[in-house]
């Protein structure tokens, strides 16, 4: 007889981008693995991007109930309507227009981040969905577990207010417990940095009430995972790692196609972290030596760009050449990675980015094509490029390295040369069904 487990989510379908992917995915498989997933998850929430063509894959016998999120969409769509007549006028603004030329277009601030940042940093904590909290342990005391028997308590952040609401659950029923942290808490420098030290200290109190009550702790790497043993001697053994994947289930309904143009894609977010730049530099480069290359190429940015990158794009020599696109749904972008000639991935110039696989790697695994990885080329993420033969991972500052490879997938491609690496082969560890056992050995320990 099968096993339930309850399944908590604020980003869950139509919610999109890559960290939804990983409760999808488990929501998808763990039916044939022996646990339905009763899945506590928001009515309207807020992101970047929606996919609802990612709402087919949850199994139709899977119970998805959605509390309001508690979140004012009104006020938020009052003030992205405020800020983009705003922007309106400063674009026409021929004084503007000098000052966004001048170089320091990377650094500007719109009205709408000042006032979503100060609402961030002083009023919700641990973060943004804080508001959701209420809401959802009302509905899962006065609904969902009335209607349901539930063996295994499992939540998934960020965001962290996830684990809040799972912790209170578990106080309650008393179920099993697994926390699944897809980015470290204390320890995430490019969140914590932001704040003060009485808001770290305040998140730091949280984080130790999850993981004293939390009788599991997922981590996606290894190296995350030994920073959570070190903090927490004295509940080390509740730490274990199970990385994000690829969904092999997906291949066949990618579609393939001969191209005309040298394509370089990248799908996901772009802001000051993760800046494009060393690319444009290289191809800058490239242009001034090689204009066959120039009349060919096409580079197309999929997804969330802010700004300040929009501004550095146009301002570059290379702007009639990139495409910057909308955010599109997850079986749409996977067809664009397996037609593109390089799959570009970029994470933050930082110490904390070489513990860190980001999702959208394990989706270039699928696509089956080149990897250009710009990061910290002695991370995981870069070990997994380099080790595996599916591409290259350099440092930001490493042009040369970034010209040479494109260059040389570039020629390969004027030859008509098989662009397949064969990543799904070399990487079927991380096959999202293999990882979904993982998760389910662990609630079998436990049940």
């Amino acid at each position: 007889m099968k096993k339930n487990v309850l399944f908590i989510a604020y980003h869950f379908p139509p919610i999109g981008g890559s960290g939804v992917q990983r409760s999808l995915k488990y929501v998808k498989y763990l039916p044939s693995n022996g646990y339905n997933p009763i899945v506590a998850t928001v009515k309207e929430g807020h992101n970047f991007a929606y996919d609802y063509g990612m709402l087919k894959e949850i199994p139709e016998n899977v119970k998805v109930y959605r509390s309001n999120s508690g979140e004012m969409l009104w006020l938020r769509e009052i003030i992205e309507k405020v800020n983009e007549f705003l922007s309106k006028l400063r674009t026409s603004s021929k004084e503007e227009v000098v000052e966004e030329n001048k170089g320091n277009s990377e650094n500007k601030d719109t009205i709408k981040d000042k006032i979503f940042r100060y609402l961030e940093y002083n009023y919700y904590v641990p973060d943004t969905k804080i508001r959701w909290y209420k809401h959802a342990i009302r509905n899962i005391k006065n609904i969902i577990l009335k209607e349901n028997k539930i063996d295994v308590i499992y939540s998934t952040s960020a965001p962290y207010t996830d684990h809040l609401i799972a912790m209170e659950i578990k106080k309650k029923t008393n179920k099993p417990w697994v926390a699944d942290f897809r980015d470290p808490w204390i320890g995430n420098d490019s969140i914590m940095g932001r704040y003060s030290e009485k808001r770290i200290k305040k998140e730091k109190e949280m984080e130790l009430q999850v993981v004293t009550l939390a009788d599991i702790v997922i981590n996606v790497t290894d190296p995350i995972t030994e920073m959570y043993k070190k903090r927490y001697p004295q509940f080390k053994n509740k730490f274990i790692t199970i990385t994000n994947g690829f969904d092999g289930g997906d291949k066949d309904s990618i579609k393939r196609y001969n191209n005309t143009k040298f394509k370089i894609s990248y799908a996901g977010l772009l802001d000051s972290s993760r800046t494009p730049k060393s690319l444009i530099i290289a191809l800058e480069n490239i242009f001034s030596k090689n204009q066959e290359l120039a009349k060919d190429l096409v580079v197309d940015f999929t997804g969330y760009v802010s700004d300040d990158l929009i501004n550095m794009i146009n301002n570059s020599k290379i702007s009639k050449n990139i495409n910057v696109n909308s955010y599109v749904e997850h079986k749409e972008i996977l067809n664009i990675m397996a037609n593109s000639n390089i799959n570009l991935i970029i994470l933050p110039d930082i110490e904390e980015s070489k513990g860190v696989f980001t999702g959208k790697i394990f989706d270039y695994i699928l696509a089956e094509r080149p990897i250009l990885g710009i990061m910290p080329d002695d991370g995981v993420a870069a070990k997994l490029i380099n080790e595996n033969n599916i591409g290259l991972a350099v440092n930001h500052n490493d042009i040369d390295k970034i010209e040479e490879f494109i260059l040389e997938e570039y020629k390969k491609f004027k030859s008509g040369y098989d662009l397949n690496t064969d990543s799904i082969g070399k990487c079927s560890q991380y096959d999202r069904r293999n990882l979904t056992k993982q998760l389910v050995e662990v609630f079998n320990k436990l049940t």
